[in-house]
């Protein structure tokens, strides 16, 4: 017997195998359930499952369930298709619009109520197919933004990437950032965004800011090689290189406005802004290095107490944490409980780790947990070590640096 699964196999790809297997795996009939029937099947499923999205377990229930849900939207809406690349799997939902099924069941998995979850999610999805969805309007903005530009042309575009032919050259734009900052928010604000975005990649000019409103946005901001070698345009930036594969920029950043949903946004500075400031005697990287000082008053460092000894955690959630490497207060905050020689990381901008310099297996922790967090960060900047010998004096660890 041909079921809707079935007749959906030419659009579904692996997706159709995969759904195949949960729903047989789970005692779902033959012929399984579609619509809002096949939606509450899987969300019984999913409310009584009691896994981790993290484990094997997990993992396997989340593939099987995301495969399942890409069917039931596939068969909900004609003009979606399964899409991969690089091993990830997506729905293609209209001209612009994409779509994550393991994401959304991962989601579900986590909240607590996964009826709801589900819905949100499929309402997300028709927003896509509609070209409103979050994902869909900045695609759709970005193609119109660079019609006007001849020389550019999209080559392709998966799920939040797109890659762009700019005078011969093949460009990749990852639009994470940007999607998120302008999920919710009006037009003008996209497009806003969108222009700034372009503007960028086209090495068009930006304004200069002044000095005097320039100052309270500085801060430090660390990065590492994939945003310095991924970027258009990276080349124009005020970047200072700390180590082989870790820079000091600049940023200025810019409150969101109230009542928006967006967190708050940066912009890097150019070095062409940098010279025009110090022309007048200013110094930008120390404006940047006191904004960051007064906003680290309630920065977070929790201690974990590990078998090997103390690692310290900063928690502080506000886009600062890895640049507070650069404080020479640091020292002082650390120093007391790590020793007056200590080895600090910072693998992406949210995320500080600390510890002492001895014992080895506790550096070696410090290494697999620095890893950990580089792996898949959204903001990642590098699985350097730095050894912190005194207040402001940081130096790229190596054994043989701290006399091993």
């Amino acid at each position: 017997m041909t079921t809707w699964i079935d007749a959906l196999a030419s659009r579904s790809g692996p997706l159709h195998s995969a759904a195949t297997q949960f729903v047989a795996l789970y005692g779902l009939e033959s012929d399984p359930p579609r619509g809002v029937g096949g939606l509450h099947a899987l969300s019984r499923l999913i409310s009584g499952a009691r896994l981790e999205v993290d484990d094997e377990s997990g993992r396997e229930f989340v593939a099987g369930a995301g495969a399942y849900l890409g069917l039931l939207l596939l068969d909900h809406l004609p003009d979606g298709a399964h899409v991969a690349s690089s091993g990830e799997h997506r729905l293609r939902l209209g001209q612009h619009g994409f779509f994550d099924p393991f994401a959304a069941v991962a989601r579900a998995l986590d909240a607590g109520d996964a009826p709801r979850a589900l819905l949100e999610a499929i309402r997300c999805a028709e927003a896509e197919a509609e070209g409103s969805g979050p994902t869909a309007r900045v695609v759709k903005a970005l193609c119109a933004q660079l019609r006007a530009h001849q020389h550019v042309a999209v080559l392709e575009h998966f799920d939040q990437r797109v890659w762009l032919d700019v005078d011969g050259t093949r460009v990749e734009l990852d639009l994470t950032r940007i999607i998120a900052a302008t999920s919710g928010e009006a037009d003008a604000v996209l497009r806003h965004a969108v222009q700034r975005l372009c503007s960028s990649l086209l090495q068009e000019a930006t304004p200069l800011l002044c000095f005097d409103d320039a100052r309270a946005l500085l801060y430090p901001r660390l990065v590492g090689r994939t945003f310095v070698s991924s970027l258009p345009g990276a080349d124009d930036l005020q970047l200072t290189p700390l180590a082989p594969d870790v820079w000091e920029a600049l940023v200025l950043r810019f409150k969101a406005r109230p009542g928006a949903s967006s967190e708050d946004r940066a912009r890097f500075v150019r070095r062409v802004e940098v010279e025009a400031w110090s022309e007048s005697g200013a110094s930008p990287r120390t404006h940047a290095l006191r904004n960051l000082a007064r906003a680290s008053d309630r920065a977070r460092f929790l201690q974990h107490d590990t078998p090997h000894g103390p690692l310290v955690v900063a928690q502080s959630r506000d886009g600062l944490d890895a640049a507070r490497l650069l404080l020479p207060g640091l020292y002082d905050v650390l120093a007391s409980t790590l020793g007056p020689r200590f080895l600090v990381s910072t693998p992406h901008r949210d995320t500080l780790l600390a510890a002492p310099l001895k014992p080895g297996r506790l550096v070696a922790e410090l290494q697999a947990r620095t890893a950990a967090a580089l792996r898949d960060a959204p903001h990642a900047i590098s699985a350097q070590l730095w050894l912190v010998t005194g207040p402001g004096r940081l130096l790229p660890y190596a054994p043989q640096s701290a006399g091993d």
